[in-house]
């Protein structure tokens, strides 16, 4: 598991809120080793560690938090950026957060497995690179997809990817 795999298994930080796993999730999430935020050297203090944050319901221990991040390759430099939490409550920028975390459970968690009725954009090839990190139901999530435009972007989905 790579290094930013460790670290979100252990905690997300999200709109300037730590969601931390429990002990118990974080073990889980990585197979190698514990992730670096769980081996506290003698000499940390408890200014040294992410603040404790919000936790999950008592019945409902997922936590799903992702950025998302996209990025034009060429022409007129843009990037966007939006957080998605999904659970244990709805919220963060996305402008469609009930809609899109409704689409990505239907979809497994699988941004791969996302679809939306076709749309109809330009063929003109301006790459826009996208990115999603964090955690959906507590596990560690990367996700990279190039498309040849914004519009086939946000036509790839009906509500993840319009942000």
């Amino acid at each position: 598991m790579s290094k930013l795999g460790r670290l979100a298994a252990a905690a997300v930080l999200v709109c300037g809120t730590w969601f931390a796993l429990a002990p118990a999730q974080a073990q889980e999430s990585s197979t190698t080793e514990p992730p670096p935020s769980s081996r506290t050297p003698e000499s940390a203090t408890p200014e040294s560690s992410p603040p404790a944050g919000p936790t999950p319901e008592a019945g409902d221990s997922r936590i799903s938090v992702l950025t998302l991040s996209a990025v034009a390759r060429s022409g007129e430099p843009e990037f966007r950026t939006t957080t998605l939490l999904c659970a244990p409550k709805h919220g963060g920028a996305h402008p469609e957060p009930v809609d899109a975390c409704a689409e990505l459970e239907e979809a497994g968690g699988d941004f791969a497995a996302l679809t939306a009725e076709p749309a109809a954009c330009p063929m003109i090839y301006e790459p826009v690179s996208l990115l999603v990190i964090g955690l959906w139901d507590s596990r560690p999530v990367t996700y990279q997809h190039d498309f040849a435009n914004w519009c086939v972007l946000a036509g790839s989905a009906e509500h993840v990817y319009k942000f």
